[in-house]
């Protein structure tokens, strides 16, 4: 197989420099604590300069932070792993560093804080950080007791998580027997759970449950303990909802979150009457867990990387050139890692760095047409986070609530682009229409259940130690929930939780995607409505990065989520894709 790898040469070109790096930075740190060990009668001049020092250490630790992480996501070697922990070692004692200060910005009097800020143009882009920090005060320690928490995630949380990647990377998966027995890895099993052969699709079932129950043993244990440590550390620091945190930290309230996972719940009967037609369609009866994702189409054509680059970069173009010309930086710039190999993380994802810097890209790109969309999304929050680049570090990132929206408008622009080409039949149009439902199914309704499933699993936590039959007898609920009556999970399913990697890395993280994919339903419907005079709307609010929470971002959009109202539109639009496939359906009679 080609590869496509990203270059990390513009981070570093040699591990030593990192050393080097982190040494200055230690530096850095230290003479800043020391220099404001008391803030409480700064003078607004002072203020503005002491600020910008606090975010260029930040945003200079960003530099061999995620050089470490990158690296060791395209090779988990016991080389590269060594040099994150050593770097995540060094970022702890530099963050300790600069937990005082965050401290007194936190707890500094009304009066004093409104002093600063008013009529101080330099802190003006600043302020929607500082009253985001300042509002976290009731869930604050002191500067001895968070320093302690943070050395101890070296020891907890960190090193559970490194295990858990470490553990799912080395997993063998083996489909067939004998002579014929073939090793594969997650990325390779999960991509036949799409083929168009029952029997393959079945097989891989197994395969993919056989390789978990091998570890399934460590991948419990490393759950239950990592739902302690969250539970330990809700209590400590007041958090009355194991994913309150969660949201506090993505600038999104929790009922607003609330709202739109009870109105997607409500909202399971799509996913049935949609499962019911494919039913029909495949021409077999009941459906299993195996059967979710088989291709309507029984052509199965490969894609190569080429043709997919050209798809999604003429996507983005069309829909406005600046946006093209940046989704071809990742191709022509070597931002991008592309191909399944030993040692890499499975999945994809976009890593934001820092204004300054670009983003990068990693997939694992099989040559189908879901790889397709998978790049298209990627580049969606690669893009997002170019636009955000006028922001200043601690503006730069958009919360996790608002981070999905580029990602899931991309992929909504390539999808049009393909369903409106020239020549397309209907079976090709019906083929196309199903397989996004589905995708949007995976990213609405099944994050949703799997949300539930966390809220589930944390709340039994409580009650001690969950032994691995009840984890998975929660997982079946949560899921089958989803798909009602149309799909059976067998038992092989009851072990699919335990790959996910975001119940370990970010908690309660799953949620962002059905906001994303429920927002920008209606950010594209307002595209569709004005056309091109969209674009400077749209670009703007990509442009804002971090800058203000999601609910003022839509709403200067004209939109407001915290109407039940708002997320059942969305969800009435996926209903609307149901219809038309089943009105393809109809046209043809017959696959």
């Amino acid at each position: 197989m080609e590869q496509v790898n990203w270059s990390l040469a513009d981070l570093y070109t040699e591990s030593a420099k990192v050393n080097d790096d982190l040494l200055k930075l230690k530096e850095r740190a230290l003479l800043f604590a020391v220099k404001n060990a008391d803030i409480s009668n700064i003078e607004k001049a002072d203020f503005s300069v002491t600020v910008k020092e606090f975010e260029s250490i930040l945003e200079s630790l960003a530099y061999p932070a995620s050089y470490a992480e990158l690296l060791y996501n395209e090779n988990s070697s016991e080389e590269n792993g060594a040099l994150l922990n050593f770097v995540m070692e060094e970022m702890t004692i530099i963050s300790k560093e600069l937990v005082p200060f965050e401290l007194q910005i936190v707890n500094l009097s009304d009066e004093k804080f409104a002093e600063l800020m008013d009529d101080n143009s330099d802190m003006k882009s600043y302020r929607h950080y500082l009253e985001k920090e300042r509002k976290s005060r009731p869930h604050r320690l002191n500067a001895s007791e968070e320093q302690i928490v943070m050395d101890k995630l070296l020891t907890g949380r960190e090193a559970f998580s490194r295990l858990f990647d470490e553990t799912i990377t080395n997993t063998k998966f083996y489909l067939g027997s004998g002579d014929d027995k073939e090793e594969m890895s997650e990325s390779q099993v999960l991509s036949l759970l799409h083929s168009s052969d029952r029997d393959t699709r079945k097989a891989a079932s197994v395969s993919l449950t056989e390789g978990l129950k091998s570890k399934n043993h460590v991948l419990v244990y490393i759950t239950n303990t990592l739902l302690k440590d969250k539970e330990i550390n809700d209590r400590l620091f007041k958090y009355d909802r194991s994913e309150s945190s969660r949201h506090e930290s993505d600038d999104v309230q929790t009922a607003v979150v609330d709202t739109m996972i009870s109105t997607v719940a409500e909202n399971f009967h799509i996913v049935e009457r949609y499962y019911k037609l494919k039913a029909r369609i495949l021409g077999f009866s009941p459906l299993y867990h195996y059967d979710r994702y088989a291709p309507i189409s029984l052509k199965e054509a490969d894609i190569s990387w080429e043709e997919s680059k050209d798809i999604v970069i003429k996507a983005y173009d069309d829909f406005s050139p600046d946006f093209g010309e940046k989704a071809s930086k990742f191709f022509d710039e070597q931002w991008i890692d592309a191909f399944p190999k030993e040692g890499k993380r499975s999945g994809a994802f976009c890593a934001g760095i820092t204004p300054s810097h670009h983003p990068y890209v990693l997939t694992n790109f099989l040559g189908k047409d879901r790889d397709v969309m998978t790049v298209s999304h990627e580049l969606g929050h690669g893009i997002h986070d170019l636009f955000a680049a006028k922001q200043t570090y601690l503006n730069y990132h958009p919360s996790l609530a608002a981070a999905e929206t580029a990602s899931v408008f991309g992929e909504q622009l390539t999808f049009d682009m393909l369903k409106a080409r020239e020549g397309i039949t209907n079976e090709e149009k019906l083929s196309l229409v199903c397989g996004k439902i589905e995708d949007t199914f995976a990213t609405v309704f099944r994050q949703t259940a799997m949300y539930r499933f966390e809220r589930a699993v944390h709340a039994r936590r409580k009650e001690g130690e969950i032994p691995a039959n009840v984890i998975g007898d929660i997982w079946q609920e949560k899921l089958q929930e989803m798909f009602l009556d149309s799909v059976i999970m067998e038992d092989d399913h009851k072990f699919w939780w335990s790959y996910i990697p975001h119940f370990i890395h970010t908690p309660f993280y799953v949620y962002a995607y059905a906001f994303g994919q429920l927002m920008v339903m209606a950010l594209y419907g307002k595209y569709k409505e004005m056309g091109k005079d969209f674009i400077p709307q749209y670009r703007e609010l990509l442009s804002m990065g971090g800058s203000d929470n999601v609910v003022n971002i839509m709403s200067k959009s004209g939109f407001d989520i915290t109407n039940k109202d708002f997320w059942q539109s969305g969800l009435s639009s996926i209903e609307d894709m149901v219809k038309e496939a089943e009105d393809l359906f109809k046209t043809i009679g017959h696959l």
